[in-house]
């Protein structure tokens, strides 16, 4: 039996169960990590925040953190930016992302809106060290890995990163990797 039809079998069985969990005799079979995900059905919900096309991942975080968006935000909601939402990258590989929080009631102009219809998600959780790369490597199996074995997709709106915790002074993080369907 080849890798694909390997994580096809573990797939099916995970999405009965609705929370995956590919088994160690499956993983050693098939050279990949562990890895963990849920399957989430969330209504509609609306984010705002500040959204730029930046050359680099870390670009637009860069930007709130620096101007005072942060703190306008958090002025207005209660809340920090915890929100990092993927629209996707130019032909140039700039990255068109938007660092938001979740506002249903929000009507001003200062901050672009976005508005997430009912939908299925894909929910996995990056926790570790932020100098190991977690997230990254995360994001790497996801598009290498899970994707690619041809049982979930991605959907067309923006994936989200929610960012539960990310302490550089401890170098630690735990981010939530939400792809919808």
């Amino acid at each position: 039996m080849d890798w694909t039809t390997s994580l096809n079998k573990v797939m099916d069985y995970a999405e009965d169960s609705v929370h995956g969990e590919i088994s160690e005799e499956e993983i050693s079979k098939m050279g990949i990590e562990k890895m963990y995900y849920s399957i989430v059905e969330r209504d509609a919900f609306q984010v705002i925040g500040i959204r730029r096309t930046t050359p680099y991942g870390g670009g637009t975080w860069a930007i709130v953190k620096s101007d005072g968006s942060n703190d306008r935000i958090h002025s207005l909601t209660g809340g920090f930016f915890d929100l990092g939402l993927c629209f996707g990258f130019d032909e140039e590989g700039n990255n068109d992302y938007m660092c938001a929080v979740e506002c249903n009631d929000y009507d001003g102009d200062e901050y672009s809106v976005f508005q997430y219809p009912a939908a299925t998600w894909l929910k996995f959780e990056a926790n570790g060290r932020i100098s190991d790369n977690t997230l990254g490597n995360l994001w790497h199996q996801i598009n290498t890995e899970f994707l690619p074995s041809g049982r979930f997709h991605k959907g067309p709106l923006p994936t989200i990163e929610k960012y539960v915790s990310w302490n550089e002074a401890e170098d630690t993080c735990l981010v939530e990797i939400w792809i919808p369907q």
